[in-house]
């Protein structure tokens, strides 16, 4: 049995475009593969703290003392155990919502989800997959879209198989066809779906 991981950086629930290509890939999983479990983590009801003095203290304190079962990182161990991640982030301001930089630092913690030997730095992660699902209301190169750079370099810092993307672009132009966009994405991110094992 799978465990697949839904990051939901959805910051505006219910009526984000982003989320209406989360639902579609969760059904199509679900429907191919009915023994896979899902695990959410919706990151605008979680009360996430960005690492400041006092936080990565107290984080190096516990990792200085191999207390990886402290709740601190109960987030870290949960990315860490999943077997595939959907990635659901909006691209704001070139990259994604805050939320999801302060999530990622919240999972990043060596000896879990990253380790250090004198060779470098090795992904634990045993994710064969990360599925990044995205709407962007412009058109961007891709030279400019960061966020795809940064999921993309940190598949590999954590160990994770493969990267996907699907994006619906364009969405807010005027004059484009917005209903025919998303279901464009809509439909690139079943067929996505269906290559994932």
């Amino acid at each position: 049995m799978k465990k697949i991981l839904i990051i939901d950086a959805c910051m505006r629930k219910e009526d984000s475009r982003t989320a209406l290509l989360c639902k579609k890939a969760v059904e199509t999983l679900k429907e191919l593969h009915p023994d896979w479990t899902f695990e959410r983590v919706a990151l605008a009801d979680l009360p996430l703290r960005y690492l400041d003095k006092d936080s990565l203290t107290e984080r190096d304190a516990l990792l200085a003392e191999k207390r990886y079962d402290h709740p601190r990182f109960d987030l870290a161990h949960q990315f860490q155990e999943a077997d595939g991640m959907i990635v659901a982030a909006p691209f704001w301001d070139l990259s994604f919502p805050a939320a999801l930089k302060v999530y990622i630092e919240n999972v990043s913690v060596d000896g879990l989800t990253f380790y250090c030997d004198e060779q470098g730095l090795h992904g634990k992660c045993r994710a064969a997959w990360m599925l990044h699902l995205s709407t962007r209301g412009g058109l961007w190169d891709e030279e400019t879209r960061q966020d795809e750079h940064y999921l993309r370099a940190l598949c590999g810092f954590f160990g994770v198989g493969a990267y996907h993307v699907v994006a619906a672009e364009g969405i807010d132009i005027v004059g484009l066809d917005h209903e025919k966009i998303l279901k464009d994405a809509l439909s690139e991110t079943e067929k996505v779906c269906r290559t994932l094992a």
